[in-house]
């Protein structure tokens, strides 16, 4: 029997995982196929019937025979998966060394591009779980290394200690009915390890010659000692970030223990509700539309076989010469039933303010504010900002060692692979603040401060520029002292000579 892949230990996870990624998705066609058309074969199921349950839910629900596919999706989880990563990267993150050569080659490693890398990164660690970031190079591309996000649920995770000890990244290059070609990354300390395998969808198969697919072809001439690209560094060239610790659901699975939680755990049924009311307020508005039951007597005959039709734009009509004993009721009578509206709104804020809290955010972070709030103080924006703003730096405290481990990483394989003069080090990473004070307020706490000789120049160019380095805070120190030193001049000795 060959290798069961993905790990049966993983099973759970994965499955997890894909109902999360379905919401993150945020289509019909992905929640419909999490919900309703889940395969009842798997691991997971014959274990816990974890997949057969979501069947009860109302994604899990099949159309009724006759009508049309009418189920709405809220994409809010969407907008928490993306809320998430703009709280943690909407700013550039403060990243130093000590060696002035160093921080240069430093601050062109972490450009745009690799910020919109850990925007994306952000995103994926809120939906599923957690991230992995990993460092890749192609000197025909470019000429220095950069970061790639990969999802979890394309990663075999091997730990020590409750540390990433080395992984295993798969891609699936071809598949058909009865084949599956899967491309095998290893990141393992100083060796990153490529193969390629042909199997089915549930076991690993039989590993093959790089130079048989073209997809991995070009790696053949990398490779030494059959499998292996040296790193140049032996630290290791991937790390996972857990969006919150602990999980909750896998805390007691050794395989998964050191895993993360996504923001939608514990809140899927919620965000199910939700889905099903705003569902429900929109079929109150389809069969609340007007409709007209019209006679037989004021339909228009077409004809022998060709039926009859009422004109509805049409103004005037002749009454109906009808025997007194016959019923004078109306034959044009119009039905319309209540659309509750209040009702629907209501039920849907309060289950968006439920979904929000749960995840973790404060209401405000969404734009669910109080009437006449008016101006609001820095310090007030931060009190009502609190749960998102405890949140991020919950997460900041997994990101911030990641990212000083994967750009000293960096580093060693410029200077190895692109030989690169610079001395690699362990950056020190700092995240921005999120709430940006109120610049009057902040000129009048420091005008104040000033005033009672309790703060230095130093300090203020730093409290006014908190995202500047300690380097532009010193010369902007210097450039304020030289201005003011013809006014500091000594004064004249008398009357006669300031004349």
């Amino acid at each position: 029997m060959g290798t069961a892949w993905p790990p049966p230990e993983l099973a759970d996870v994965f499955a997890q995982q894909e109902v999360w990624n379905a919401w993150y998705a945020g289509t019909p066609e992905a929640l419909t196929d999490a919900y309703l058309n889940a395969p009842n074969d798997r691991p997971a199921v014959r274990r816990k019937g974890f997949l057969a349950r979501l069947g009860r839910w109302f994604w899990g629900q099949p159309t009724p025979l006759g009508e049309r596919p009418s189920k709405l999706h809220v994409p809010l989880a969407g907008a928490i998966a993306a809320t998430s990563a703009n709280l943690l990267f909407g700013a550039p993150l403060n990243l130093t060394v000590k060696d002035e050569a160093t921080q240069e080659r430093l601050d062109q490693l972490a450009d745009d591009t690799t910020y919109a890398v850990l925007r994306e990164a952000a995103e994926i660690s809120a939906a599923l779980g957690g991230v992995y970031l990993r460092v890749v190079w192609d000197q025909s591309i470019q000429d220095k290394p950069w970061l790639v996000a990969a999802s979890p649920d394309i990663a075999v995770p091997e730990w020590k200690w409750g540390r990433l000890s080395a992984v295993t990244f798969w891609n699936v290059i071809r598949e058909d009915a009865n084949t599956v070609v899967r491309q095998l990354e290893r990141h393992e300390p100083g060796w990153i390890r490529h193969s390629v395998w042909v199997g089915s969808a549930t076991e690993l198969g039989v590993q093959m010659a790089l130079t048989d697919f073209p997809e991995t072809a070009g790696l053949a001439d990398l490779v030494i000692d059959g499998d292996g690209i040296p790193t140049g560094t032996p630290k290791l060239t991937a790390q996972y970030i857990p969006n919150l610790k602990p999980n909750k659901l896998w805390r007691h699975l050794p395989a998964a223990a050191n895993l993360g939680r996504s923001d939608f755990s514990g809140v899927e049924a919620l965000m199910d509700a939700l889905d099903e009311a705003y569902s429900d307020w929109m079929r109150d508005l389809r069969t609340g539309k007007a409709r007209l039951l019209v006679g037989a007597e004021v339909l228009e005959n077409l004809g022998k076989g060709e039926g009859a039709f009422f004109n509805i734009d049409r103004e005037l009509f002749a009454p109906l010469n009808l025997a007194p004993s016959e019923d004078k009721g109306s034959v044009i009578e119009q039905v319309q039933f209540n659309i509750r509206t209040e009702e629907h709104r209501a039920l849907c804020a309060d289950l968006a303010e439920r979904i929000i809290l749960g995840a973790g955010y404060s209401l405000q972070t969404f734009g669910v504010t109080s009437e006449g709030s008016g101006n609001t103080t820095a310090t007030e924006i931060a009190a009502r900002e609190r749960q998102s703003l405890t949140t991020r730096s919950n997460k900041t405290s997994y990101w911030r060692p990641a990212l000083a481990h994967l750009f000293g990483v960096l580093l060693e394989i410029d200077r190895a692979v692109f030989r690169s003069s610079v001395v690699p080090q362990l950056p020190d990473v700092e995240f921005p603040d999120v709430v940006t004070p109120d610049p009057g307020e902040t000129a009048r706490q420091l005008n104040d401060l000033n005033t009672a000789g309790a703060i230095s120049t130093y300090e203020k160019v730093r409290r006014l520029n908190p995202d500047w380095r300690d380097e532009q805070v010193l010369e902007e120190v210097a450039r304020i002292k030289a201005e003011r030193a013809p006014e500091r001049a000594d004064p004249p000795a008398n009357a006669s000579e300031a004349v």
